[in-house]
């Protein structure tokens, strides 16, 4: 590679990581962006204190995004920047990937695919902070690349080990991953001879099985392989059945990003050059496969998109365009200023709180904290309805699996996963505020978030709060509520 070369990919990548930094650093000190991420955080630690995961917390995603988690918070304990960090340079691995994806399959504009890329797993909803998908998408990148690289044993058995570790990230990829085996058969087979692509695909098939042994070595050295195959392919099937809903319902909910998926899979294998084949092809597989659990589970948020953003950048700017597109920087960089009104927004927030405090963390699970401290509440037992990140920065852990993720109080279908024997959601309730009895309850609301507010079971949170409660805090702009047990009629 010539010198200019070097020297122009070297400058665009440490302009995507400069927009990268600028747009995500205000929220390396926010306590909450999204639920999910402060689930992660504390399976993480959970694994950095040594427990195996889903023995001690549970939660329905794949098992090497806790392992992940857990060794950035063995090597930075307590350090949230270190968290947010992680996930900027997993997004910034993700760009580079693509830039050098789109140089070998001979698609167009790899740098503004990247780009597009960089912002959209930026700067909208809950994707601040570092989700699954952020990871998964860098893994099945990796994966790809060598998928279409030169064909060999080395490469093809590397992009198997790429895809099992996108997989037990994110199991919406699952679909995906035969189909990619399929339409290497199906562009090689007259191509090369039958034992060359057994060989081939043996290569790949072996690396997808090694990612998953070695994340299932710890279940099977503590005999709870069972453990590991019901919490990482049983639940996630559950949970994706669990609706009942008809095709119709379905289609209700997801036509939208089905339509988009058809729309650019079709321009793009109209118009894709005979070099792009195998990659249009291989990207409309990710795409299309994708889609179909989000309709699967009739459940499309920003976040899950994310899993299909650079693959729709790929076709989209990387064959449907058909051209070249040379944007100069600083029409780049007024693009950056004009979308980046969120993160301009969150600098402000942090300068007002740095000002006010000398702190820089920040957020609503560090003030409900506080003011049970005013309390002399802090070394009573916490149930964080929502704001669950505050368990990590109380150094606490969630009071049962159940209420890892808050969600999980409202998915009783899943409770036998992790070795629950209670069948409802009401069940689950009254041992928490019955047997458990946390002194202290936060919220969000003034019901509890994961059921509907007239549901049998807030009408119960409502009867316990009315009965051994009493409001402590209220702040309805903040949206935090905080309640104490009553020491006078604690039962």
């Amino acid at each position: 590679m010539g010198t200019g070369i070097r020297r122009i990919i070297y400058s665009r990548s440490t302009f995507l990581l400069l927009v990268l930094v600028l747009i995500r650093l205000p929220f390396f000190f926010r306590d909450y962006v999204d639920r999910d991420e402060s689930t992660f955080i504390l399976m993480g630690q959970s694994v950095a204190d040594g427990y195996l995961p889903y023995d001690f917390l549970w939660d329905l995603k794949p098992p090497l995004l806790f392992y992940l988690f857990g060794l950035i918070e063995f090597i930075f304990p307590d350090s949230l920047v270190a968290i947010r960090v992680f996930g900027t340079l997993v997004i910034f691995g993700s760009a580079l990937l693509l830039i050098a994806i789109a140089r070998l399959a001979e698609l167009k504009n790899g740098f503004l695919v990247a780009f597009v890329y960089v912002l959209l797993s930026s700067l909208f909803g809950s994707v601040q902070g570092v989700m699954s998908e952020h990871i998964a998408v860098f893994f099945m990148l990796a994966a790809l690349y060598f998928f279409l690289k030169r064909k060999s044993v080395p490469t093809l058995f590397l992009s198997g080990l790429f895809l099992g570790c996108a997989l037990l990230c994110k199991m919406n990829y699952a679909y995906a991953i035969p189909l990619l085996l399929a339409l290497y058969a199906v562009l090689y087979g007259k191509e090369l001879p039958l034992r060359k692509i057994v060989k081939h695909m043996l290569a790949m098939v072996g690396g997808i099985l090694l990612s998953i042994f070695l994340v299932a070595i710890p279940f099977l050295a503590s005999n709870r392989f069972e453990l590991f195959v019901d919490s990482v392919f049983l639940a996630p099937y559950e949970y994706g059945q669990a609706l009942h809903l008809s095709i119709g319902q379905k289609i209700q909910k997801t036509w939208w990003i089905i339509v988009v998926g058809l729309i650019v899979s079709f321009l793009s294998i109209r118009r894709m050059a005979p070099e792009q084949r195998e990659a249009a092809w291989a990207f409309v597989i990710v795409v299309m496969a994708t889609i179909y659990t989000f309709f699967s589970s009739a459940t499309v948020n920003g976040h899950y998109l994310l899993q299909v953003y650079p693959f729709l950048a790929l076709l989209l700017l990387g064959i449907v365009t058909g051209r070249d597109y040379r944007p100069r920087m600083a029409w780049i960089i007024i693009v950056v200023i004009l979308v980046s009104g969120e993160a301009m927004l969150e600098y402000y927030r942090l300068g007002k709180h740095v000002v006010a405090t000398g702190k820089f963390y920040n957020g609503s699970s560090l003030i409900a904290i506080e003011e049970i401290n005013k309390k002399g509440l802090e070394n009573e037992a916490v149930f964080f309805a929502d704001y669950h990140i505050g368990y990590w920065f109380i150094d606490r852990y969630p009071l049962t699996k159940s209420t890892t993720h808050p969600s999980s109080l409202a998915r009783p279908f899943l409770f036998k996963y992790f070795g629950n024997l209670k069948t409802s959601s009401m069940e689950e309730l009254k041992y928490l505020f019955e047997e458990v009895r946390p002194r202290v309850v936060v919220s969000k609301n003034r019901h509890l978030s994961f059921f509907e507010e007239g549901s049998s079971e807030n009408d119960y949170f409502r009867h316990v709060k009315g009965r051994y409660y009493q409001p402590v805090f209220e702040d309805s702009v903040k949206r935090i509520y905080i309640w104490e047990r009553n020491v006078v009629n604690p039962n």
